[in-house]
């Protein structure tokens, strides 16, 4: 079976916030081979906020915790400015707020194709039509 085409990322803008270097240098990498424009990363939620609430963005992949802070006021800002968003997270559905259990989520570890999947398929570029 052929592999599936990677989808066409270029020009998106995507704030990640990851607290774990390794993880974050992985995203970032792959998000730029990708031809993303990569906003942080930020490893804790004060500056996640900062970039969440003033930084031009077509998505955010949100680590749960970090540094033992949970991401949720994150999520909170990104939502009131309508960026979509996805969690990247070890943790279940108990850990997340009732209004964010529905959230796109990839469980750590994954494989980076895999986010790339994901981000093909949840976010868009300012302007392009969202796709059902």
């Amino acid at each position: 079976m052929p592999a599936a085409a990677s989808p066409d990322l270029h020009g998106l803008r995507i704030l990640v916030v990851e607290d774990t270097v390794l993880v974050a240098d992985l995203v970032v990498e792959e998000l730029q081979d990708q031809g993303c424009s990569v906003v942080g990363p930020a490893a804790r939620v004060d500056q996640g906020l900062s970039l969440a609430a003033t930084a031009g963005l077509d998505g955010a992949l949100l680590d749960v915790n970090l540094a033992g802070e949970k991401c949720f006021p994150i999520a909170d800002a990104l939502t009131s400015r309508g960026v979509p968003f996805a969690f990247l997270t070890g943790y279940g559905d108990a850990v997340l707020p009732p209004c964010y259990r529905a959230t796109p989520r990839l469980t750590k570890p994954f494989a980076l194709e895999h986010m790339v999947e994901l981000v093909g398929r949840c976010f868009r570029r300012a302007g392009d039509a969202r796709l059902p």
